[in-house]
């Protein structure tokens, strides 16, 4: 699950005109504490709330207010954007992509990306394939599977990392995927990810404490 497939629609961006006032009842309505400013679409950086209160009077508030230069690209797994806001600590991720801004991830969204992930096993592997969305089938991906043995136990179609791709994430019956691996790889299928299930489970794990962490905090 990428982050170019997570954002919220309903987070808004700021401009460099917009009064101190305008940004903060913008962050009051969203429940957020920091917003994107652009210009014209180009990504300037994001603008905290605590920085917006330390300055007075309705004044443009990019003449004043720092801008934190945080953000992630639409193709960066999900995992990645909790590390970059657990890090950053912040309540909003922008998803910037050359430059422009194409969309913004809050923690709602983060915290229903880790429902939606594959729930992580102590036995087999996880399996990522990215496939144009024309030619993606179900049922050829499940026989090209099969046909070497394996079992696919589980199954997560989202976006990829290009738009006109999917993202098909497998859990499958074996940790011996390397025969599969190269049999998808020889028949034309992108991997672009594998794990072992206890590995996946263990980085699960760790990133979900970090945000656990990060959210009581």
């Amino acid at each position: 699950m990428h982050a170019g497939s997570i954002t919220n629609p309903e987070l808004i961006s700021l401009d460099p005109g917009d009064t101190l006032d305008k940004a903060l009842r913008a962050m009051d309505e969203l429940k957020v504490e920091h917003l994107p400013v652009c210009a014209e679409g180009r990504y300037l950086g994001l603008v905290a709330e605590q920085h917006l209160l330390d300055q007075e009077g309705e004044v443009p508030f990019l003449t004043n207010v720092q801008l934190m230069p945080v953000m992630v690209a639409p193709g960066q797994h999900f995992l990645e954007v909790v590390d970059v806001l657990c890090e950053a600590d912040v309540s909003v991720v922008p998803v910037v992509e050359e430059g422009r801004l194409v969309g913004s991830i809050d923690r709602a969204h983060l915290w229903r990306a880790f429902h939606h992930s594959l729930t992580p096993y102590s036995e087999g592997s996880i399996l990522t394939l990215e496939v144009p969305w024309n030619d993606y089938s179900l049922a050829q991906v499940s026989h090209r599977v099969e046909s070497e043995g394996v079992k696919i136990l589980q199954v997560l179609v989202s976006d990829g990392a290009q738009p006109d791709h999917a993202e098909v994430a497998l859990r499958l019956s074996t940790r011996d995927i390397e025969p599969l691996i190269d049999s998808l790889r020889r028949h034309g299928y992108a991997v672009s990810a594998f794990y072992r299930a206890e590995e996946y489970a263990e980085d699960m794990k760790k990133r979900m404490a970090a945000f656990m962490r990060y959210m009581n905090t």
